[in-house]
């Protein structure tokens, strides 16, 4: 079906594909940005004014680019707006405050323990309104508030009301507006998603898939989820969740962590029965960190976990691979990093390993 456009939205889509452009590859001139943008110089010109003139961008040093005078190069301005990221488990609060070029300003960390949704909320609103204080911003700094939260989530109609669909992690979060609470008490623009997605999106515009059109993000935090990126966007798919892998069902080796009635992968990645299974075997660990000790030392029972975890890993995202053919498959979360590097390295080679050879 075909479908129209009008000027207000032409201009509002070209003036995104300029400040992309200056994102992605400043210092660039504005004649590079009309050559990668395919539009004119004069369009150009004037979005370019009207990005100076809001201080979302700066110009920066002169550029010679062959004969004739040297043009001013264009770049993002770190200063010109921040924005702010809340990641809720049952187990933890992280916030951080970003600035325009993605480096994170402000961090701030709260250990928790399954709380409700009204400590929740109120905990968010006075995490926003800490970091803001720390950086010395009021709201109209802020130009938008991310909030993280583990899926699969019921999102209703634009997001503006969500519901936590796992009851048995969250079994007082029923029908809970989140958005609407938290609105009452900020008054900056709220976007809701859930981790693994908020991961991927994070990953394609300050991280290693910046100039990847479709990748798959395995995110590791207190279970296992997946975000879907194809040809630079976002897919969310019909009920906003997925990518979310950790809800396949799994019916190969049991996992040491006990399984439920209908089992599936992800828990095998919980973290809360990871560690009741280690302190059981009076290994005392409590958080992620705790498990690059194990790492380190090559802990028996932490191998064993971890062996088991790419056995179950490896024919799953293998199958992902057929299926959606994505450049690169990312793995990242609140594993400590020399783990994930472990996991990416031995899963590519059991991937290649099971791959059928199509010669």
């Amino acid at each position: 079906m075909l479908t129209g456009t009008n000027l207000t939205y032409t201009k509002a889509f070209n003036y995104r594909i300029v400040f992309e452009t200056i994102r992605l590859f400043g210092p660039i001139s504005r004649a590079d940005i009309a050559r990668r943008s395919n539009l004119t110089a004069q369009t150009v010109s004037n979005i370019v004014k009207r990005l100076l003139d809001t201080d979302l961008i700066r110009e920066g040093q002169k550029r010679q680019d062959g004969r004739g005078a040297p043009s001013i190069t264009l770049e993002i301005n770190p200063d010109g707006a921040y924005s702010i990221g809340i990641d809720f488990n049952r187990d933890h609060l992280t916030g951080i405050l970003l600035d325009l070029t993605g480096n994170v300003q402000q961090h701030l960390f709260y250990e928790l323990e399954t709380p409700s949704p009204d400590e929740t909320v109120e905990l968010m609103s006075s995490s926003i309104k800490e970091l803001m204080t720390k950086q010395k911003l009021d709201e109209s700094r802020i130009s938008g508030i991310g909030i993280s939260f583990p899926g699969p989530i019921d999102f209703s109609r634009n997001k503006s009301v969500a519901t936590l669909v796992n009851p048995k992690a969250f079994p007082n979060w029923i029908n809970v507006p989140v958005l609407e609470m938290l609105s009452k008490q900020v008054n900056v623009p709220i976007f809701l998603e859930n981790n693994a997605s908020a991961a991927a999106v994070g990953e394609r515009w300050y991280g290693a898939g910046r100039h990847v059109s479709s990748f798959l993000y395995i995110f590791f935090g207190a279970g296992l989820g997946g975000g879907l990126i194809l040809n630079g966007q976002l897919y969310d798919g019909i009920t906003g969740n997925a990518g979310e892998i950790g809800y396949l069902p799994y019916s190969g080796q049991i996992s040491m962590l006990g399984s439920s009635s209908r089992p599936h992968i992800g828990e095998h990645f919980n973290l809360s029965k990871l560690y009741k299974w280690l302190n059981n075997q009076g290994i005392h660990v409590s958080r992620p960190g705790d498990l690059l000790g194990l790492y380190e030392k090559k802990n028996p029972a932490f191998m064993e976990w971890l062996e088991l975890g790419k056995q179950i890993l490896a024919p799953a995202l293998l199958s992902f691979e057929y299926i959606v053919d994505p450049e690169i498959i990312f793995l990242g979360g609140r594993l400590p990093e020399l783990i994930i590097q472990d996991l990416c390295g031995d899963l590519k080679n059991r991937m290649d390993d099971m791959r059928i050879d199509s010669k």
